[in-house]
Parts: structure tokens; sequence; C-alpha cells
């Protein structure tokens, strides 16, 4: 069986994103971002047990007119661990990811439980 890849997907999984950590709570928190830094941001969220790889097709799509990062929530992937883990502390590291980038609001977009904590942004930072 000869299994033929779809030539958007190819294309995406060679557009090489920039890795980058920052520092938050002594706790660090890696990220990967397509784009220029100069454009308006969206920040991709992943789901339960995944990571910002699971973003690698998606993001250099949305690149061509946006900055687009995508964080390893902690516990996920290459960012640190924490003693708990709640939708409030994930969302506040998504905003910390996002303030490094950009000091105007982000677009925010979540798969799964990472539509939780995109959702649990809002919320809780919305109106800073």
């Amino acid at each position: 069986m000869t299994v033929t890849i779809p030539e958007w997907f190819d294309w995406a999984l060679k557009q090489q994103p920039e890795h980058l950590d920052i520092l938050l709570d002594e706790t660090p928190t890696h990220y990967r971002a397509w784009g220029s830094p100069q454009d308006p941001l969206i920040v991709l969220v992943h789901g339960g047990a995944a990571h910002s790889g699971w973003w690698d097709h998606i993001g250099p799509h949305l690149a061509e007119h946006h900055r687009v990062v995508a964080p390893d929530l902690y516990g996920h992937g290459d960012s640190g661990y924490q003693n708990e883990y709640s939708l409030e502390s994930w969302a506040t590291q998504v905003m910390a990811v996002a303030q490094a980038e950009t000091a105007t609001k982000p677009i925010i977009v979540g798969h799964s439980m990472g539509g939780f904590v995109a959702l649990t942004a809002a919320r809780e930072h919305g109106q800073d």
C-alpha cells in the first residue's frame, strides 16, 4: 500500500519553527514560533497528554499574516513540571508566553483540553 502525503502537510512540516524558552515562577516554558514578531499574535494551545509539536502542520499555514506560537503546557513536552496543575496556572502560562511576544492581546486557539485553557485565559485575563 502506498501512502500519499498531502502537499500542504508535507510543506508545513518542512517549515522549521523557532524554539524559544521563558521562565515563569522558576518553571521553564518551552514554545515554538512561526512568522514575523511584528504581526498579530496567535497562540495555539495543545490538548492533554500532547505537546506543541502537535501544531507543526498548522502553525506555518497561519504564519503568513500572524506571529504564531505554541507553548508546551506545564507537565508536557519540553516545559517544566509543577506539583499541581490547573486550568488557571496553564492559562497564566499561556498569557506569559503571549506577553513575551507582544504587548497586544493575542488570539488564542485551543484543541481539546487546550480549549478549556483558552476559555480560562479569556475569563481570567480578558479584562487585563
